[in-house]
């Protein structure tokens, strides 16, 4: 059993170099592609719900017990990930490649797609900080392909804004692991949470913890969120959804492992610096969605907004704040992954990328009206939309730490959010009758349908919340606990 958590890293690994043979058959590709993560989702549903049930998946490489050797561990923490990132991204290949589909595989981009997401699952699975870091340039150089596939000017500013950040963040991500190992002689999660806890994390290991916050932070876009909205902008629709629904929640995901797991000795200082962080990303997000008119720039600001909210549950380090912020990431892989698709389809069918250019939506796509209706719903979290059983678990987190400033500011940029998409959705469908009207395009039915796979998604995680939170208390339990997690996945060790 514990073999099946290399599926969802080795399929898309696999697949990715086999497509490379098929470079002149779109639809072989396109095929096999979207088979394999059909295959990919339905093995991670299948692991979560083991693990749920009974225990974590633990793989040793050759044989080799930590810290000498490699470690995967796949808990409810991860394998939640995995199956949502398998999910988005079956999703997004399914929806297709817009006006350049025929250059799609003279580009590859579906082998990188899929090796990408062979970096973000790794990134899930992995039980030790230096592969971590492995998996993260895995993810990272496959992304900086992607950003500058288009060979356009304005995707080739973005990808040097681009990669300058993440450069500069994978080199702070190796002096945190090379400290940690000089002081500590390992690099596994497990004998990490282990000697942090036994040493009362002494101030190096304080330190250690700010520079992994910054490192992961920025990888998120953590008040750090300069590379984001030019990026995101500059990517044509299926790649900027890909892009929102899962580059800045491994971010999230490492601070959650990190900064619960291991550095929880000294909140008052490293989630207190996390609390301020969140709110300085909160008020960032809030002024970008009211400030911009290109509706993809907007997306954008919604995704940093977002992030803020998921980092204040992190820095509660309570169960129900860590729980909020683990449902609320699901929910925003998914969210913001359609967000991106539905902007992008409107902006091809228009010609313009400024909601105040477009009109008469209402009367020639009333079904994307329907959906961007329900996904500003779950974005402001209104119940019962996936959006709202996250954010009400943060708020009770905050609030029983004393974060009344932050609770505030949550509920007030959530209405911000919200009010945003909601002055958009009514510019397109219901705007002045003198607006430019938007001239009746066909919607490809693949399309339309990827979009309505993933609004069912949030419409059930919002009306099987009960199950879905019942997941996330699992995960957040394992981790704010750490002698569990020691236990599960060191073999003959003694923890108090």
């Amino acid at each position: 059993m514990n073999n099946m958590m290399l599926i969802p890293l080795l399929l898309p690994l696999v697949t990715g170099l086999i497509l490379f043979f098929f470079k002149e058959r779109l639809m072989v590709t396109r095929r096999i592609a979207i088979t394999i993560q059909i295959i990919n989702t339905a093995v991670s549903a299948y692991l979560l719900a083991y693990v749920y049930q009974h225990q974590p998946l633990v793989i040793n490489f050759g044989d080799w017990q930590p810290p000498f050797g490699i470690q995967f561990v796949g808990d409810t923490l991860s394998i939640f990930f995995v199956t949502i990132a398998n999910l988005v991204v079956t999703c997004v290949i399914y929806f297709g490649f817009g006006k350049r589909e025929h250059l799609a595989n003279r580009y590859f981009l579906p082998s990188f797609i899929l090796f990408m997401l062979t970096g973000v699952n790794g990134s899930f699975l992995t039980a030790d900080i230096f592969n971590l870091y492995v998996m993260f340039e895995i993810m990272l150089i496959a992304s900086f392909v992607l950003l500058t596939l288009g060979q356009t000017l304005e995707q080739l500013r973005a990808s040097v804004i681009y990669v300058v950040m993440n450069v500069v963040s994978s080199w702070f991500f190796l002096i945190g692991v090379a400290y940690l190992y000089g002081t500590l002689g390992t690099l596994n999660f497990g004998h990490l949470a282990m000697r942090i806890s036994e040493s009362d994390q002494p101030p190096m290991m304080t330190m250690i913890a700010i520079i992994m916050i910054f490192v992961f932070g920025g990888k998120a876009a953590l008040v750090m969120f300069m590379w984001l909205p030019k990026a995101y902008a500059a990517l044509n629709t299926e790649l900027a959804a890909l892009f929102a629904g899962l580059m800045t929640k491994v971010g999230v995901y490492a601070l959650i492992r990190v900064m619960v797991l291991l550095f929880d000795q000294q909140p008052d200082i490293t989630h207190q610096l996390m609390y301020y962080m969140a709110i300085i990303t909160m008020i960032i997000g809030a002024i970008g969605v009211l400030g911009y008119e290109d509706v993809k720039k907007i997306a954008a600001y919604q995704v940093i907004l977002s992030i803020g909210f998921s980092v204040m549950g992190i820095s509660t380090l309570n169960q129900a704040g860590v729980t909020g912020a683990i449902f609320y990431a699901g929910h925003d892989m998914i969210i913001k992954t359609l967000l991106f698709l539905v902007m992008g389809v409107f902006v091809v069918l228009t010609g313009y990328r400024s909601y105040k250019q477009m009109g008469g939506l209402i009367h020639t796509h009333p079904s994307l009206g329907i959906i961007l209706f329900i996904v500003t719903l779950s974005i402001g979290g209104v119940p019962p939309f996936s959006g709202f059983p996250g954010k009400l678990l943060i708020i009770q987190g905050a609030l029983a730490e004393g974060y009344v400033v932050g609770v505030a500011l949550m509920i007030i940029t959530s209405l911000i959010a919200m009010y945003s998409l909601l002055k958009v959705f009514f510019y397109m469908y219901f705007g002045r009758e003198e607006m430019p009207v938007v001239q009746r395009q066909p919607i490809l039915p693949h399309k339309l349908i990827a979009m309505i796979l993933l609004t069912v998604a949030t419409i059930l995680m919002g009306l099987c919340a009960e199950w879905i939170l019942d997941v996330a208390h699992h995960a957040a339990e394992f981790n704010i606990n750490p002698s569990d997690y020691i236990k599960s996945v060191i073999p003959n060790v003694e923890v108090e």
